[in-house]
């Protein structure tokens, strides 16, 4: 039975986007996992402020992530999470990259045994590039801000509960998450509301599948001007597939779909993109 929590936990973050923090389940003491992830995106469909579907030309983003958790007792993890690289750039302009921002989590559980309920806090600090120009392709006096990170400190906190259907190797989670988030030179950024559920069943003792569907919104008035490259003023429905493939007792390998849209909450300020990402995982049970 412990094997069958460890592997929901290291599922449960196999995705880098929206997965941090996202289960009821904490690391047994001593315990760690640690993720090294490749995720892309191409996409032209953007939803602007008020939702409004336009077309650009083609943005993309390359981004290379590592994330860890230790278990520090059996009832608090430590976690952190950080894009080692993150490219962005237009078809029209050159391609720029830099570090991303930095992400350090304690996870507590208030509950265990047959529904485990965590709460965690996560602070994100700015540490990837605030300020990244691109530069227009047939006009070089022309640019555009990508930065690689927000250029913020804003707070995570979520609490998630989750249940495992033992035997039948079915678990479900679902979660609430609120983001604090506080300004960029004299610009106040909204703040953010996150929820979703998961489910995700073992094939063959090996194999873990995944499917997740989550909705993030703004909260309070919207911004004067929004920037979708640091998530201000972003709205969208996501939606993902994935799955993990325990190699050995040690080692594993990820794959992860994820899709934005307006199915549950209208899309806005983000591009509609398709991302795919690949992984691999070294933990110690």
């Amino acid at each position: 039975m412990k094997k069958y929590f460890y592997t929901l936990t290291i599922l449960a973050f196999c995705f880098p986007m929206l997965s941090i923090a996202q289960s009821g389940w904490t690391k047994a003491k001593n315990t760690y996992f640690v993720k090294l992830d490749y995720s892309s995106y191409t996409s032209s469909d953007f939803r602007n402020n008020v939702g409004n579907k336009l077309k650009t030309s083609d943005f993309t983003q390359n981004a290379i992530s590592v994330y860890g958790e230790y278990g520090i007792t059996n009832r608090l993890t430590a976690i952190g999470f950080l894009p080692l690289y993150k490219q962005n750039g237009y078809e029209t302009t050159n391609n720029v990259s830099g570090l991303g921002d930095l992400k350090l989590e304690l996870k507590y559980a208030l509950l265990q045994k047959s529904f485990p309920l965590s709460i965690a806090i996560a602070p994100e600090f700015p540490t990837g590039k605030q300020d990244n120009f691109a530069t227009n392709k047939n006009n070089p006096l022309e640019t555009i801000n990508l930065p690689s990170g927000d250029g913020e400190f804003n707070v995570w906190t979520t609490l998630a509960v989750s249940h495992s259907f033992a035997p039948s190797k079915l678990y479900a989670s679902a979660f609430t998450a609120f983001n604090y988030r506080t300004s960029y030179k004299e610009r106040d950024f909204q703040n953010q509301f996150q929820a979703g559920v998961e489910v995700g069943y073992q094939f063959f003792d090996k194999l873990w599948v995944n499917s997740k569907v989550s909705v993030l919104t703004g909260l309070g008035a919207d911004p004067e001007f929004s920037d979708f490259i640091r998530g201000d003023g972003t709205n969208y429905t996501g939606m993902s597939v994935g799955a993990m493939y325990e190699l050995n007792k040690n080692f594993g390998l990820t794959a992860q779909y994820f899709n934005s849209n307006s199915a549950i909450v209208k899309a806005k300020n983000v591009y509609a993109n398709n991302i795919l990402s690949v992984g691999i995982v070294y933990q110690k049970k």
